[in-house]
């Protein structure tokens, strides 16, 4: 993992955790691995937005297989940072999921319960298979079970944002991955 100076806000550090070489890296391998075990197969790529847009994007450049898009996007509501586990549809995938093989792409794993209810939805839709591919996996705050079958890397539980995660809707632009942390101002 990539180690620098940090970047700087009024009232925290950005430090990188990823370097963009070592996201490229990291998705070339995944999507080396769909397009081997999805050979011959018709995909449908469902994406989970907003956070795994760029994902997305940099994986499907990557495929060697031709693929259908859609997105998703899911709000869970609950104080603070915590997700409350109650989960509204906000935009709903459109294409026609029966019959077909889904992968859902999504950014970072957390506590499970917005990818168990995403999953447990399609299925419902009669697909031919259901898998999971994510970038990021934060198993040490998973509260429901959750197989991740083209898992990315292992993140410890700090929060983190850059390419196309946010905070408050900022440093989705950022090329490469960073774990906030507080500045401790001094006071006077």
């Amino acid at each position: 993992m990539a180690d620098s100076k940090p970047l700087q806000t009024m009232d925290h550090h950005l430090n990188l955790l990823l370097t963009a070489e070592e996201i490229a890296t990291i998705v070339k391998k995944l999507a080396d691995r769909i397009s081997r075990d999805y050979a011959e197969k018709e995909l449908l790529l469902v994406c989970i937005l907003k956070g795994a847009f760029m994902f997305l994007s940099d994986l499907v450049r990557h495929l060697k297989i031709p693929v259908k898009i859609d997105f998703v996007r899911l709000a869970s509501y609950g104080a603070g940072m915590k997700t409350s586990g109650r989960i509204e549809i906000t935009k709903d995938i459109e294409l026609p999921i029966e019959g077909k093989d889904v992968l859902i792409v999504e950014d970072i794993i957390d506590s499970g319960y917005t990818l168990r209810f995403l999953k447990d939805r399609i299925i419902h839709s009669n697909p031919h298979s259901v898998k999971i591919c994510a970038l990021l996996d934060k198993k040490a705050r998973r509260e429901v079970e959750m197989e991740v079958d083209y898992p990315g890397i292992d993140v410890e539980d700090v929060f983190i944002v850059g390419y196309g995660i946010d905070f408050n809707e900022n440093y989705r632009h950022l090329p490469e991955i960073y774990y906030v942390t507080p500045i401790h101002h001094s006071e006077g």
